[in-house]
């Protein structure tokens, strides 16, 4: 019976538009081709690169980015869902937030509880978005952006 590891890292959503960049940076990039295998993307962070496009006019630049979205991102990185365990985890750590005077946006804490539910680590270039959350919780973040 062979066994399929659950992947490690959770990209945010300023991880994987950086994919797409003329000029991405290095080092996300970098990490990326290293634990690609190892990543997931989670429902907040889909309904976030889908809402993206969906804003845009119509035109080269949307179809090629919706070939992007569906053709790379939704075939390369598994979806994590947010469930009763993440549901429950968020809301503790609103909770909690609420109690320190620091509460966040309900979609950082969305994913962040995703991350919690699943033992992932959470990667994202905006890590203070994150920081109250880590205080009142084991929540593991990695900024790709920085060597």
């Amino acid at each position: 019976m062979i066994y399929e590891e659950e992947p490690h890292y959770l990209l945010d959503s300023n991880i994987i538009s950086e994919i797409i960049k003329p000029e991405p940076d290095f080092n996300v990039i970098s990490k990326i081709a290293e634990h690609n295998s190892d990543c997931a993307i989670c429902t907040p962070v889909w309904q976030e690169i889908l809402y993206g496009l969906y804003r845009m006019p119509e035109g080269m630049n949307k179809k090629y980015l919706d070939n992007f979205i569906n053709d790379d991102v939704h075939e390369n990185f598994k979806i994590k869902n947010f469930t009763e365990k993440a549901a429950a985890i968020q809301a503790d750590l609103r909770a909690k937030l609420e109690k320190t005077g620091a509460p966040t946006q309900k979609e950082d804490s969305m994913i962040a509880a995703i991350a919690l539910a699943n033992h992932m680590v959470l990667v994202t270039r905006n890590t203070k978005h994150f920081t109250a959350i880590q205080q009142v919780s084991d929540l593991l973040i990695e900024n790709w952006f920085e060597a």
